[in-house]
């Protein structure tokens, strides 16, 4: 069973920062400065095999990037292709070079709710970003679209917080013997960034890099 962040024990909670201490320095980082990155990164990564994720993005930004260079490119390239899963489908391999149709869809959404808000730069995004809640903003909004995917967008655009991922939640669970819900995880960690003087989403890659490192 999933422990809230109130079953946490003191005891467990110092554990939990030792074993955080120990962990090397990240070699790389989440941030990315790139609006029309940040879309694809955010329908793509998620409950993907991490090599699939990566091989997407470099195809686009090998044979996409120069053409598709903000939020109107975008739209009109996805208006080129029916909202079908057919037509999707032909769009993620214009785009990515796979078959993920369904990732494809799920951008239209996105773009969707960031065009109903006036958000179609990045700068606008980071400032979105700073200030967006996830229940008052974000919850439901987007079908297919819950927690973690909000934590992995907002963290990118610098924000000080984690995504609660099969990384985090596997981190916890060997250190502490059981695992944690996902806003448990999000702040365990945060809070424990902060008792080590460091970022969030720092913490987040260190724990990324060692934890899918040895697997």
């Amino acid at each position: 069973m999933d422990h809230d962040l109130r079953e946490i024990s003191i005891t467990d909670f110092h554990w939990l920062v030792t074993r955080c201490h120990s962990l090397p320095p990240a070699k790389g980082n989440y941030l990315v400065d790139d609006y029309v990155e940040n879309l694809l990164l955010t329908v793509l990564d998620f409950q993907m095999h991490g090599t699939a994720v990566s091989r997407a993005i470099e195809y686009y930004r090998l044979h996409r990037k120069q053409e598709i260079v903000d939020f109107n490119t975008l739209a009109n390239l996805l208006q080129g292709f029916p909202d079908t899963k057919e037509g999707n489908l032909q769009a993620a391999q214009y785009l990515w070079g796979y078959k993920m149709w369904n990732r494809v869809e799920l951008l239209r959404r996105f773009m969707d709710y960031f065009e109903e808000r006036g958000i179609t730069t990045q700068d606008q995004l980071k400032e979105w970003a700073t200030q967006a809640d996830f229940k008052r903003d974000f919850e439901g909004k987007i079908k297919g679209a819950g927690y973690a995917i909000f934590q992995w967008l907002v963290m990118r655009q610098g924000v000080e917080t984690v995504k609660p991922d099969i990384w985090i939640h596997r981190f916890i669970q060997e250190t502490l013997g059981y695992d944690v819900t996902d806003t448990a995880a999000v702040r365990l960690i945060e809070r424990v960034a902060q008792e080590l003087g460091i970022k969030a989403y720092e913490l987040d890659w260190r724990i990324w890099e060692y934890t899918s490192g040895r697997s």
